[in-house]
């Protein structure tokens, strides 16, 4: 169930992400909550929990910060990249302090930009951050043949998950950019 609900949240996400700025922040606070506490070897349930708990707090953040909503957005949506690269970086083990460094360095740069940016920018954020969720699913869902997408433990692997997420990305990109109609600003 976890890994099934990682896919979905994380084909929103990388599909839809930008179109819905909200959804964009539920996504990305669900999914940085889930990875993180899966990281840390968290039960379903807990990760649930801690999961749901991410996506309310970043969407309690967005309320209250209104006229900072892209930079909330991009924080959000950053910190699921900062945290899909901590898990890359790890090699096996979690590190407190490597993801106390990593997340929100990662996710502060993604605010700025998105703030900087706009909307042009979060459809790579959130095509991003999405692929990164997608993957992350994939592998924990089928961890016997697919599981180096979750944490590979190989150069190789890395290089893979890395492939895998730059063209995944593109796609969620191409979906996001061609579903804005013929009205819309290039992005």
């Amino acid at each position: 169930m976890s890994a099934l609900a990682t896919i979905l949240i994380g084909l929103a996400l990388c599909l839809a992400g930008a179109r819905s700025v909200r959804l964009a922040v539920l996504a990305a606070g669900f999914g940085v909550a889930w990875t993180l506490a899966e990281a840390f070897g968290a039960d379903t349930g807990t990760a649930l929990l801690i999961a749901l708990g991410g996506a309310v707090l970043a969407f309690v953040l967005t309320l209250l910060a209104a006229r900072l909503l892209f930079f909330v957005s991009g924080l959000c949506v950053g910190a699921v990249i900062g945290a899909k690269l901590f898990v890359l970086m790890q090699g096996g083990s979690a590190d407190l302090l490597i993801v106390l460094i990593v997340v929100p360095a990662v996710a502060l740069l993604f605010a700025l930009l998105a703030r900087r940016f706009e909307r042009p920018f979060l459809v790579w954020a959130t095509a991003l951050g999405g692929a990164a969720l997608v993957l992350s699913g994939i592998g924990r869902f089928w961890s016997d043949t697919a599981g180096e997408l979750w944490r590979p433990e190989s150069p190789t692997g890395v290089a893979l998950v890395l492939a895998l997420w730059i063209v995944l990305a593109i796609v969620g990109r191409s979906v996001q950019k061609r579903g804005r109609g013929p009205a819309a600003t290039s992005a």
